[in-house]
């Protein structure tokens, strides 16, 4: 029995490594976002949540242009083409990292002038530094997944992250802790991963025609994807927006511990996007639809026994977990999390989705969702937040979910022979 368990740990050690991964990033991010909540207060902690979209922001641009295409292309690499391929993708990194920095000098800069009430004027220079680097290091670890050095990946993300939280925890006891400080300390600790990660490389080169390849594959992967990604931030984050314009930064910042608290799921969510699009790719390739199919129903059902527990807790003790992660201040808010943990239920459907249209090298249909739900965000974000305050807000951010659920099912039908779109005409035959 014993040797059967170590047999098995060996097959997966990847996944372990992997999940090992996520469980320590998910948590250091779940910590940070109390340590935030609770020292800066509701409504510095909504200015904070606001400033941090943006690098999210840049970081969904720099997943869907480079690491998500390096996550399926690069496992079919031959591995004489692996150093030219994964050079090339490197310096993409690295032109992109520069392009976007600059970009969002820029735009924290104007955004500092339209809204001055949210008071991020005095954050651009360490936002900015914290996205350049986190960006970069989160490259690195996704490359250190791909090229299945897990236990690098680990080491790197260990570096980064318990180091954010080690000398947040010191600053809250040590001195006052601030927006800017917390930036600071995050660009910081990725900046010391960064300088570990490259020290880690493998030997890759830099050849041209390889390079120009390289970009034109990975464009034809992603240009969907990336057009994806700005709608996306124009879908979801239009009602946090709405919500920061009409409601105040105060309902940002109850909204985003809410999410903290169901974000524990992201342990699993997040740490099977290290793996699944890899092991998707795989199947696809050797044993095509029926293959990727079977693979994605076992992760989705494995998946849904972690999370569906979790979120039923949520759901029906709210005020019990906000109270005691947050303290009494953010109690009022029970209903936030209730409307999280419906929400989540509909995101742990998308994943498999998504990857298996990734897997195909197939992400039109991705993009055509996200066009829909940034058309309703657009039109819904404001009213909703105006006449109907926060459960309009969630209301609206539940309805874009399901939007994506939706139109992606029924592209993957469509792959698979299940389905067969007829326009009316047709129909009327």
């Amino acid at each position: 029995m014993l040797r059967m368990v170590v047999d098995w740990l060996r097959r997966h050690s990847h996944v372990n490594w992997a999940l090992a991964d996520q469980v320590m990033v998910s948590g250091s991010n779940f910590l940070t976002g109390i340590l935030l909540a609770r020292y800066l207060g509701l409504e510095a902690f909504g200015v904070f949540t606001l400033a941090w979209m943006a690098v999210l922001f840049v970081n969904s641009i720099q997943f869907s242009l480079i690491s998500s295409p390096m996550m399926s292309i690069g496992p079919k690499q031959a591995e004489d083409k692996q150093p030219a391929y994964y050079g090339a993708v490197l310096l993409q990194q690295l032109i992109f990292s520069m392009f976007s920095a600059a970009l969002m000098l820029m735009g924290i800069a104007a955004s500092a002038r339209l809204f001055p009430e949210w008071g991020v004027e005095p954050l651009i220079w360490p936002l900015v530094a914290a996205s350049l680097a986190f960006q970069v290091q989160d490259f690195i670890r996704r490359y250190f997944f791909t090229c299945g050095r897990s236990t690098v990946a680990f080491i790197n993300d260990a570096v980064s992250y318990l180091g954010q939280i080690a000398v947040l925890a010191w600053l809250v006891f040590e001195t006052t802790l601030t927006s800017a400080i917390a930036l600071w300390t995050i660009a910081a600790t990725s900046v010391l991963a960064i300088i570990l990660g490259f020290s880690s490389f493998e030997s890759l080169r830099v050849d041209r025609t390889i390079f120009r390849q390289t970009l034109q594959r990975h464009w034809v992967f992603s240009k969907w994807l990336t057009a994806s990604a700005l709608l996306q931030w124009a879908s979801g984050n239009l009602f946090i927006v709405a919500a920061g314009s009409v409601l105040g930064a105060a309902a940002v910042g109850a909204m985003k511990a809410a999410q903290n608290i169901v974000g524990v799921t992201h342990i699993l969510f997040q740490g099977l996007e290290n793996i699944v699009p890899i092991q998707a790719s795989r199947h696809f390739s050797s044993g095509g639809m029926a293959s990727l199919t079977r693979y994605l129903r076992k992760v989705t059902i494995a998946a849904a026994i972690f999370v569906i527990p979790l979120l039923v807790l949520a759901l029906v003790f709210p005020a019990f977990w906000l109270e005691l992660v947050y303290g009494a201040e953010y109690a009022e808010y029970a209903f936030v999390l209730q409307w999280y943990a419906v929400i989540y239920v509909v995101m742990l459907i998308v994943m498999p989705l998504r990857i298996a249209l990734r897997a195909q090298e197939n992400t039109r249909p991705i993009f055509q969702a996200y066009l829909a739900m940034s058309i309703f965000s657009v039109v819904c974000a404001l009213p909703a937040a105006t006449y109907l305050g926060l459960h309009g807000v969630l209301a609206g951010i539940l309805v874009t979910y399901m939007l994506l659920m939706t139109i992606t099912w029924r592209s993957l039908l469509a792959a698979s022979g299940r389905f067969e779109y007829r326009s009316p005409a047709d129909l009327g035959r």
